[in-house]
């Protein structure tokens, strides 16, 4: 049975509750990100339909995403066996530029969506900001998966492996 403690992060470690929130936010986005974008692709008919399937699971997830981005930014980073502080400063910051650009996602989604009837110019605006975050949150993920990618088959550490399973022995880091 699985230590209890082993749901929280700890200084070398992801817990359960973080790689759970990952795993939630990684479906999510990308299932959020290829219902927008065939929005455009719709006949006439079919765009309203499109949006309001987006709008609907943007709502499901909009709650698990915020809990996402609060959870990494109370609980930090954990470090990387074989990681230099550099990188870990690095990987840091684009983690971190990553959930800012979800965030902006967050409150842009639904003030485009509220907005609309009534306040077409701040509907417009809300969408800019929206669809232009959903390029760089795209871009952003892309360079995500390469890095991952990267420490699969190049280097010699468990950055992939640490946010399948936690450590073993995680709850030994935290003394």
């Amino acid at each position: 049975m699985s230590n209890p403690r082993s749901l929280v992060d700890t200084q070398n470690s992801f817990g359960w509750f973080s790689i759970g929130l990952h795993w939630f936010a990684t479906l999510a986005i990308i299932l959020l990100w290829f219902v927008g974008q065939s929005i455009s692709w719709q006949s006439v008919e079919q765009i309203d339909a499109r949006r309001t399937l987006h709008i609907t699971i943007g709502l499901i997830a909009w709650l698990p995403l915020i809990a996402r981005i609060i959870w990494r930014y109370k609980s930090g980073h954990p470090h990387v066996s074989g990681q230099t502080l550099l990188e870990h400063r690095l990987a840091k910051a684009a983690h971190h530029l990553m959930l800012l650009v979800l965030l902006v996602m967050l409150i842009s989604g639904p003030l485009t969506a509220w907005a609309m009837p009534d306040h077409s110019s701040l509907s417009e605006f809300a969408f800019i900001f929206h669809s232009n975050a959903a390029k760089a949150l795209a871009m952003l993920v892309v360079l995500h998966i390469l890095a991952a990618l990267k420490h699969l088959m190049f280097h010699e550490d468990e950055t992939v492996a640490r946010i399948f399973v936690p450590r073993k022995d995680a709850t030994q880091d935290e003394g």
